[in-house]
């Protein structure tokens, strides 16, 4: 585990200066919600520099194992994380104009002197998750067990039919 990290990403940037180490994904409590559970370390590497405008930004890689629910059968997905950002520094007194959106563009955050290595490295995490992960069709158990040959599946209807049975019995 590596102590929280705390970059003035300015100057981390035009140092271009580098950072990397490993988090447990349990530390991350923003994506508990999201994991079937906790185990697994998220390693991470994290390096300043400069783009073809010589513009400051930190280009960010990103890869480990995550234990996601499938939901399909709700059962664990070991979901291969491996990313590579780049993300073009802003300082806050930058114009934006948001009318205008330049998809070959870097995606943009704002400079700051305390930034949080961890919390950009979960960030990026949450934003690669998939919507709705789930086993291969031939993989899930749930599709395994209804395609199990010679299985029968029980008629939700059966108990019905005994107590109706029973009750015209007893006219």
């Amino acid at each position: 585990m590596s102590a929280q990290t705390v970059i003035d990403s300015l100057e981390f940037a035009r140092a271009e200066q580098e950072v990397q180490g490993s988090v447990p994904v349990s530390s991350l409590t923003r994506l508990q919600d999201c994991l079937y559970d906790a185990d697994g370390d998220i390693n991470y590497k994290l390096k300043g520099g400069r783009d073809d405008e010589m513009r400051p930004i930190l280009a960010l890689e990103i890869s480990g194992f995550l234990h996601v629910r499938c939901q399909r059968c709700l059962g664990p997905l070991q979901y291969e994380l491996r990313s590579a950002t780049k993300l073009r520094l802003s300082p806050d007194d930058e114009n934006r104009d948001t009318t205008v959106i330049d998809p070959k563009s870097l995606d943009c955050i704002e400079a700051s002197a305390a930034l949080d290595v961890v919390a950009l490295v979960e960030d990026e995490v949450l934003l690669g998750l998939p919507l709705s992960p789930r086993h291969a069709e031939q993989t899930c158990a749930t599709r395994m067990a209804e395609a199990a040959p010679g299985a029968e599946r029980p008629n939700p209807f059966a108990k019905l039919a005994e107590l109706k049975k029973v009750v015209d019995n007893r006219n």
